[in-house]
C-alpha cells in the first residue's frame, strides 16, 4: 500500500510537472506570436489572441477598426515598434479554475527618432479546449477603468509589475 500511495504521488506529480511545462511551452509560442504580430501590424493574429471579454464586449469590426487607427496614427506620429522580445514566463498558476500566468516582455520603440525601451508585461488566461492562451496588458487589469470594468472580480496572487519606460540614448 505504501508504494502505490508513493507511485500515484510521483506519477500525479510527474503529470502536473509536464502539464506545467507544457502550458509554459504554449505559453511562450503563443506570446511570441502575438508580440511578432504587433511588429507586423496583423491585426487579425492580434486578435486571435485578445481575450475573448474584450472581443465580446466590443466586437471584432469596432476592435479593427481601433488598431487600424492606432497604426495610422503611429505612422502619422512617425511611431514604430522595433522589437518586442519575451523574456520569460513567470508563475502559471491555477486560479478561478483556469491557468494564468505572466508574461514579461522588452519592445523598443523609435518615436520619430527618439528610442525607448519598454518593460511590461501580459497577463495570460488558458483555454484549455483550444489549448491557446489569450493576453491582457496587465497593467490595464489593475489600472484602466474600461478593462477593470471587463473583468470586475479579478484578482490574481500572480505579482504584476509596473510598466517600466526607459529612454534610451
Amino acid at each position: 500500500m505504501k508504494n502505490f500511495l508513493f507511485f500515484l504521488l510521483l506519477t500525479t506529480g510527474t503529470i502536473f510537472g509536464q502539464n506545467i511545462e507544457t502550458l509554459k511551452e504554449f505559453a511562450i509560442r503563443d506570446a511570441k506570436a502575438t508580440s511578432q504580430a504587433s511588429i507586423n501590424r496583423n491585426i487579425n493574429t492580434i486578435l486571435k489572441y485578445t481575450h475573448p471579454e474584450i472581443s465580446k464586449a466590443y466586437g471584432e469590426k469596432q476592435l479593427k477598426d481601433t488598431m487600424d487607427e492606432i497604426f495610422r496614427t503611429m505612422d502619422a506620429q512617425k511611431i514604430k515598434i522595433i522589437s518586442s522580445e519575451i523574456d520569460e514566463i513567470t508563475d502559471i498558476k491555477k486560479e478561478k479554475k483556469e491557468y494564468r500566468c505572466l508574461v514579461k516582455n522588452t519592445v523598443k520603440m523609435d518615436f520619430n527618432g527618439r528610442f525607448i525601451t519598454l518593460k511590461s508585461s501580459l497577463f495570460g488566461f488558458y483555454n484549455k479546449k483550444k489549448s491557446q492562451w489569450y493576453f491582457v496588458e496587465s497593467n490595464k487589469l489593475l489600472d484602466d477603468p474600461q478593462t477593470k470594468e471587463l473583468f470586475p472580480n479579478f484578482k490574481t496572487d500572480i505579482e504584476i509589475p509596473q510598466d517600466e519606460h526607459i529612454a534610451d540614448n
